[in-house]
């Protein structure tokens, strides 16, 4: 799957600026100036990041409530059976067709594929019920009516059948820019990696230690395979282990904000440092849920959640901020709303999660036949930018309905700059024949986006004044001035 080296994000962390760079500026006698950039607030949403909400049906329309908050990313779960039609047989047909919506509407989609949702049909595949696999784990908590049963995960067949999927979904869909995320999920309630109160251990519910859990061996064997087949698209497990650690995967929190923090062993944060897990943001995304019943309170003051249970956090942003997340599903933002001061404290929570970019100097210079175009690049969030989406720079002919004359795709090193450190970007466009003489080349603007790979994808914005400006989804960084650009 696709990580940031830890090597190069120290690296980065040392030198303090990272940037894509092309080779040495061209010098000429004038003197090199910065233009400082003006700032502004950290837009509520931005692509890759923020709350979300379920998606409806594929090819239905969003029904929002009064008081939502815009979003970029939307959430949809899939049991396994709507792809795995036969052992080694797959129909993506729901699957693409549900993408395909919500890239419609310029999102990107968080999936996850289960067995077993409490209340819902079981996800098995229908040739593994036919064949005899055991059914015998039916329960009534969570609302289950025994409608669904746990697997039996260590069946062989079942085995087999994840593994195989795990693989096959690699091939369909890796670096499909239709998706953000995959959370690994297939086994546990919801899919989210966890069988309690039958996981082992004795509680009120289970004083005989019952486990319905996966082995150690194959949880491992699972997350080698999710491994093996994402090397481009994100992939997130619920809990670490050894085996996700080894193999760089991100994490979300399904209790964020309800046992997220320090102080309780079992909470989120607890649970990775004890794995060694404890910076994995910088390299890989946190995501999750904002904790269901917690969310249509989460942003009073004070807080007026019903049946508060001791012990537990009941602090959204905080959770936000300490956990480092980058997205969660947040429903009742969006099916319920919020208003007032709450709706304030929301749009807050929405716009600190994950990335914030913000361009903080730049110098855009030419001589006789280019321009160089420099802008350093501080992430103001809490967590990088991990997509390796490509910088654009581009110049612009306000005089000609904003005409773009030259631009330049240029790889992106935004994925190694960590919260608080800046990054430098520097391109060089040749001029266009028409602005070599006369110094018409100061009719031009320089303007620099980050290039959604989704066709209609939302824009990324920067927490800039100038955001928008020449161009939509364009950050306008100036005039260009003859001489040369600043080393350093």
């Amino acid at each position: 799957m696709r990580t940031f080296s830890r090597i190069a994000i120290a690296l980065a962390a040392t030198a303090g600026l990272v940037g894509a760079t092309l080779p040495a500026t061209a010098s000429s006698a004038a003197t090199p100036q910065w233009t400082e950039l003006k700032s502004a607030p950290a837009p509520v949403s931005n692509p890759m990041k923020g709350f979300m909400p379920w998606a409806p049906a594929a090819g239905g329309k969003p029904v929002l409530a009064k008081g939502s908050l815009p979003y970029t990313l939307e959430w949809a779960p899939f049991p396994v059976k709507d792809v795995v039609t036969g052992r080694d047989t797959y129909d993506f047909t729901k699957v693409d067709a549900m993408l395909d919506s919500i890239a419609s509407r310029g999102h990107q989609a968080a999936i996850r594929f289960y067995l077993d949702t409490p209340g819902e049909e079981s996800g098995m595949p229908q040739y593994l019920i036919d064949g005899g696999t055991d059914k015998s784990r039916k329960y009534n908590f969570y609302d289950n009516e025994e409608i669904s049963f746990s697997p039996n995960y260590d069946d062989p067949n079942v085995k087999e059948m994840l593994l195989h999927f795990i693989a096959a979904l690699g091939d369909k869909y890796d670096g499909d820019p239709r998706i953000g995320y995959i959370t690994a999920g297939l086994y546990g309630f919801w899919g989210e990696e966890h069988t309690y109160p039958y996981n082992g251990y004795v509680n009120d519910q289970n004083p005989d230690a019952i486990n319905w859990m996966p082995s150690d061996e194959f949880r491992a064997q699972l997350v080698e395979a999710w491994d093996d087949a994402f090397d481009e698209t994100f992939i997130q497990n619920r809990y670490p282990t050894e085996a996700t650690k080894a193999h760089g995967m991100g994490y979300y929190d399904d209790s964020l904000g309800y046992a997220t923090l320090e102080g309780t062993d079992w909470h989120f944060i607890p649970k990775l440092k004890k794995q060694g897990e404890g910076d994995a943001w910088q390299h890989s995304p946190i995501g999750g849920e904002l904790y269901p019943s917690f969310q249509e309170c989460a942003f009073s003051e004070p807080l007026r959640c019903p049946d508060m249970e001791a012990g537990r956090d009941y602090k959204a942003l905080e959770s936000i901020q300490k956990a480092h997340a980058t997205w969660l599903i947040n429903n009742d933002a969006f099916t319920v709303g919020y208003s007032g001061d709450e709706l304030t404290r929301a749009k807050a929570a929405s716009a600190a999660m994950g990335y914030t970019l913000q361009a903080t100097r730049t110098s855009t210079t030419y001589n006789q036949v280019k321009a160089t175009v420099v802008v350093d690049i501080k992430n103001t969030g809490v967590a990088p930018f991990y997509a390796t989406w490509p910088l654009e720079v581009v110049l612009v002919d306000e005089n000609k309905n904003n005409e773009i004359v030259a631009s330049q795709t240029i790889e992106s090193t935004l994925p190694s700059i960590l919260p608080g450190q800046t990054g430098r970007v520097t391109a060089r466009l040749p001029l266009p024949e028409k602005f070599r003489s006369n110094d018409s080349a100061q009719k031009l603007t320089a303007a620099i986006r980050v290039v959604n790979p989704l066709p209609n994808g939302m824009p990324v914005a920067f927490a800039n004044e100038a955001m928008n400006k020449p161009l939509p989804g364009y950050l306008g960084l100036g005039t260009l001035t003859r001489g040369r650009a600043p080393k350093n």
